[in-house]
């Protein structure tokens, strides 16, 4: 629906499967199968011998017959959860080694793969959650992100990087999918009424992030396969395959400098136009809603009044609204899936894409059937009743079930989102603050992006060692003047709950005296 399903995707599984039958038997170790596996976006879980799959959803974007399946394939082989990702992708959890490729074959027969969602691949590509119907877009680059999807997955070398390769897709200058923060960014653009883009290069979060560097003030949109390209194959050529923990295109550029990495890269863009590659396929995004069989409902409360001012937004399609779904750490009970999945389903095939902060993001909806919505969604998440600001709070897995993780990033949130919601403060004053928690310095969680972020690690007193999280604050997201967090100090874990609510009273304090919390941070520390 929203890419195309390589070739070849079939008999890899097949592969796939012949490795796991003789790890089973013994015939291979444990190295030997993580090699293969992991490019298949399957990772061994904290317990052993429970693995997670890793699902690709282009910008987020899948249909409802698409959640459905990936919910009932968890009901059955996994947890009773999907996860939801900071990089609009889906994950199940919990699924035993011989039951991973029945996992893969299901959602492949729905046109979804878990190929590139992990190892050193091209991974999933990136879009701002409101493209096709945001009012300040430039133009939709869906399309061409789901087109680029297609072609690089096609591609036997986008399997075989020195690291992973992440790409981004922006519909305004806004960023609101963070491509200074990817190995390669693409922001929408209009040049005397010719669509194109921004392009920056070797950003990403990670232990040693860094802001993506401006490539290209403007290429015309038809060139986004060509720079691709000629990136993917630089960072092949070029990048570091000894150390992998110096091998993200950002390390090239710092290590080649900037003169040399742009020569690299012209000598590169200048070899693929000479191969006068196939444009990409193109196709429209319709953003029109279906009117469903079933009559609308009608709700007069207070409560859903309120909800709508939180989580509601009109389209730029007249009559047609978009809404937030808050889902709790990105886990979305099975059954509340398929419910939604149901519910969904008369409105249409582009009704549903995943956002940044682990939540979904609905879209195409006639206004008249909000009331249906409000009546479902609350009864699968607690948030739709609470503030903005905590259905937009974000923790990675952390040490519940990563093997990286230090700290229970999932229990400090939970604990911080109960002593927020029992605070006298008018968060809805803030909906858009950005409050993440990572469990490791890895930056799972996007903590760097944060105007408040956390990321946990090891406290020492004396010859006593506690759980800690080092303290972010002040990132700036936007194409041109985007900035990571700074890092502040470190608090115990214990008290995580309180300095947030201090913090946050402090805020409402100043807010009106400053355009944003960075700004108050550099203003006042």
């Amino acid at each position: 629906m929203f890419y195309k399903v390589p070739e070849n995707l079939a008999s890899e599984l097949e592969e796939l499967d012949s490795y796991i039958e003789r790890y089973r038997s013994g015939e291979i170790d444990a190295t030997t199968l993580k090699v293969r596996r992991v490019p298949f976006g399957c990772y061994e879980q904290r317990i052993d011998g429970s693995y997670m799959v890793r699902i690709r959803t282009t910008g987020g974007a899948l249909t409802p017959l698409q959640l459905r399946t990936m919910a009932q394939v968890s009901a059955r082989y996994g947890s009773p959860a999907i996860h939801i990702t900071t990089r609009q992708e889906f994950q199940v959890h919990d699924i035993a080694l011989e039951n991973i490729l029945p996992v893969m074959r299901e959602l492949l027969q729905v046109g979804l793969v878990a190929r590139g969602g992990g190892g050193n691949t091209v991974r999933n590509v990136l879009v701002s959650p409101d493209a096709g119907v945001g009012f300040d877009e430039v133009f939709d680059p869906s399309p061409y992100a789901f087109a680029l999807t297609s072609r690089l997955i096609a591609e036997p070398d986008s399997w075989l990087l020195p690291r992973k390769f992440k790409i981004a897709f922006s519909n305004s200058t806004a960023d609101t999918s963070y491509a200074e923060f990817n190995d390669l960014g693409f922001v929408a653009q209009l040049r005397d009424g010719e669509r194109g883009f921004q392009v920056y290069v070797a950003g990403g979060l990670g232990t040693r992030p860094e802001v993506g560097h401006l490539l290209h003030d403007f290429i015309p949109a038809e060139d986004v396969y060509v720079v691709t390209t000629a990136i993917k194959r630089l960072f092949d050529q070029h990048g570091n395959r000894k150390n992998r923990h110096a091998a993200r295109l950002r390390f090239l550029w710092n290590t080649l400098g900037e003169k040399r990495f742009r020569e690299l890269y012209t000598e590169q863009l200048e070899r693929v136009r000479t191969e006068n590659p196939p444009a990409l396929l193109l196709e429209e995004v319709p953003q029109s809603g279906t009117l469903p069989p079933f009559a609308p409902e009608v709700d007069p409360s207070r409560e859903f009044a309120q909800w709508r001012e939180r989580y509601v937004e009109p389209q730029r399609q007249s009559g047609l609204v978009s809404v937030l779904v808050p889902i709790f750490l990105g886990n979305l009970k099975n059954e509340d899936a398929i419910r939604l999945a149901d519910f969904l389903e008369p409105f249409g095939d582009h009704v549903v894409r995943a956002a940044f902060g682990q939540n979904l993001r609905l879209r195409n909806l006639p206004e008249s059937y909000l009331a249906g919505v409000f009546h479902l969604v609350r009864e699968f998440t607690e948030l739709a009743s609470g503030p903005r600001l905590l259905g937009n709070s974000i923790a990675c897995t952390g040490a519940d079930t990563c093997k990286l993780g230090i700290c229970l990033s999932k229990g400090a949130l939970t604990a911080t989102a109960e002593r927020l919601k029992n605070a006298d403060l008018d968060l809805d004053q803030v909906p858009d603050f950005r409050l993440n928690l990572s469990g490791c310095p890895n930056t799972c969680g996007q903590h760097m992006l944060a105007d408040l972020g956390f990321f946990g690690s090891v406290g020492r007193k004396e010859q006593q060692m506690f759980p800690a999280y080092m303290v972010v604050a002040g990132a700036e997201i936007g194409a041109g003047k985007a900035r990571l967090a700074r890092q502040i100090d470190r608090v115990n874990a214990r008290d995580l709950p309180e300095f947030v609510h201090e913090v946050l009273k402090v805020w409402l304090v100043k807010k009106d005296s400053y355009p944003t919390f960075s700004a108050y941070v550099d203003g006042e520390g």
